[in-house]
């Protein structure tokens, strides 16, 4: 099927469509046209390419309020296209209908119906991992998953940071991002040796859990700090480890989520990391959010990603799906024990109902002297500290398939796990797929060259303003202080790039979000100053203007390169 085969999907009448194209269209008098193809890519890891973060998605949020509320083109519609290759017209279908999800409040049924039965119909997407692509996650999947997570407040565009998001998920920054508000997954720091000298990503780290009220760092990966950096800053740290690219043992399950809900149920957040704090880190929270938020696995992965690309790898996508129906079902049927557990440093894990009463049966018998025969009723049981008993009051018995639902059932393990940096020891080993290096002796090897990314006119010429979309409901601010100052828009190497639509300003530099008073009018603040090797002022989407890449953490060709922001 050629290009001009495939028509433009409208997704608000008159006002929104999303259009495939292989040469950038020409503006006529009723239609205006643009793409962030070329200035926000996915930074792949393998042969990964996508969805798009939340990231990228504040910042086409930024650049289609823009041309939307541009009095130059009032009454004009915008077509947002891509080109016609699979992998891009995946990409921009899916970043335009979670906008549509997070920022114009659709239902999901909503954004799903004009791309159902599309033709040529959207790709999968894969995950980060070197072993063969079978298991996928659809557009389907991301929107429901973004959804959930708006409807349960793990989501809200009008709080994000976008700078701290951007800093923070750089590799020199400590490779770490806010989950679910509760969780923080991040890439195992690294000492040459016990007691040495902090390196940058590491001091960034504990400077950003000591500021975010961490109060547990659990670790899924072999020794590769001394745990005594963060338990001298009065967080504690537990080791939970088993091996890479494998799937954890539900009785570590239990005791993972037990030990999160004794932190988080008193105010305190949750950093957990294995190697590059992809595959056991997402295995882990993803049933933590199964359990906690009723996710779907499929939602669970895309949501993570959403936030942390490369989330959950090769057979552990196999293993939460297989064990989704279980975590949910926890809520009904486990409940937190009473008695601390060593193995989690003192703090509580996840037991069953039925064990939890048999022993408090039997405590109550040692106490009173009463003979309580085992096929007693429930009724018989008169708890005296039934109160302490924290599960829901609707409760079920958990099936006898679940019971019987084997580990084994996953599939081999995987032949590699996706990382950021290859192994200082060995370069020419490549990406290190395993935690078999020696502890305390590998650090952070910038071996991609920083490059610069030729300037490219973003693909719109005449802006246009609608007041048929609502931008009432958020404001995607732009700070008013520079940065010049700040420690992330230095020009530094790292491993990866990335690239975003250069602005005068930073689309959010506050965390908490507005709400403007008029409801017809989206303001766009002062804007950031941006130095290049061009001296001219950059914009956010006007066409005539240029976009510079910005320093990040993902994976991009070698002939491209980049300006970092100051």
């Amino acid at each position: 099927m050629n290009k001009e085969d495939i028509a433009p999907i409208e997704f608000l009448k008159g006002k929104v469509y999303l259009v495939v194209s292989d040469v950038k269209p020409e503006d006529t008098d009723d239609f205006v046209y643009f793409t962030i193809e070329d200035s926000l890519p996915y930074n792949n890891f393998n042969l990964d390419f996508g969805p798009l973060h939340v990231g990228h998605l504040y910042r086409f949020a930024v650049a289609l309020h823009k041309i939307l509320n541009d009095s130059k083109n009032k009454n004009k519609s915008v077509g947002f296209y891509s080109s016609s290759s699979p992998k891009e017209r995946t990409n921009a279908a899916c970043i335009l209908c979670c906008y549509m999800v997070l920022v114009q409040n659709w239902a999901p049924h909503q954004v799903l119906l004009p791309i159902s039965q599309f033709e040529p119909p959207f790709m999968g997407f894969r995950d980060a991992g070197y072993s063969h692509p079978d298991f996928e996650i659809t557009i389907q999947d991301i929107v429901y998953g973004v959804w959930r997570a708006k409807e349960r407040n793990l989501l809200d565009m009008r709080s994000f940071n976008l700078e701290e998001y951007e800093q923070y998920e750089r590799v020199d920054q400590g490779d770490l991002n806010i989950l679910a508000n509760d969780f923080i997954p991040f890439a195992s720091p690294k000492q040459s040796r016990p007691g040495a000298t902090l390196n940058q990503p590491f001091k960034q780290v504990l400077e950003f859990f000591t500021k975010n009220n961490v109060k547990l760092v659990v670790r899924l990966n072999s020794h590769l700090y001394d745990k005594r950096e963060f338990t001298k800053r009065n967080m504690q740290h537990i080791d939970m480890i088993f091996e890479d690219g494998s799937c954890p043992t539900i009785d570590f399950v239990q005791k993972f989520i037990g030990a999160a809900e004794s932190i988080i149920s008193k105010g305190g957040k949750v950093a957990v990391h294995c190697k590059a704090g992809l595959g056991r880190t997402g295995c882990l929270i993803g049933a933590y959010l199964i359990y906690t938020h009723g996710f779907t696995a499929n939602e669970c992965i895309a949501y993570m990603r959403m936030i942390r690309p490369g989330m959950v790898v090769g057979p552990q996508q196999h293993w939460l799906y297989l064990h989704q129906n279980e975590f949910r079902d926890w809520r009904h049927t486990m409940v937190l024990d009473t008695i601390p557990d060593d193995f989690i440093g003192g703090l509580y894990p996840l037991i069953s109902y039925e064990e939890y009463k048999k022993r408090e049966q039997q405590e109550n018998e040692e106490e009173d002297g009463i003979n309580i025969t085992d096929d007693s009723s429930d009724d018989q049981m008169n708890f005296k500290n039934d109160q302490l008993i924290r599960t829901p009051v609707r409760r079920r018995k958990i099936s006898t398939g679940l019971k019987n639902m084997n580990s084994k059932a996953v599939p081999e393990t995987s032949p590699g796990q996706p990382r950021k940096y290859r192994s200082l020891d060995n370069p020419v080993q490549g990406y290190v797929n395993s935690d078999e290096e020696d502890a305390y002796t590998s650090t952070i090897n910038h071996t991609h060259n920083q490059s610069v990314i030729d300037d490219r006119e973003i693909r719109n010429d005449r802006p246009t303003s609608s007041s048929m979309v609502n931008t009432s409901n958020i404001i995607l601010n732009d700070g008013t202080s520079s940065s010049t100052s700040s420690p992330y828009y230095k020009k530094t190497t790292t491993t990866t790039t990335t690239t975003t639509i250069s602005s005068n300003n930073s689309p959010n530099s506050s965390l908490n979000g507005k709400v403007r008073e008029d409801p017809n009018f989206l303001k766009i603040g002062k804007q950031r100053k941006t130095i290049t090797h061009v001296s001219k002022p950059k914009s956010r989407v006007s066409s005539s203007e240029k976009i510079i890449g910005g320093s990040g953490v993902r994976k991009t060709s070698s002939n491209k390169k980049s300006f970092i922001q100051m």
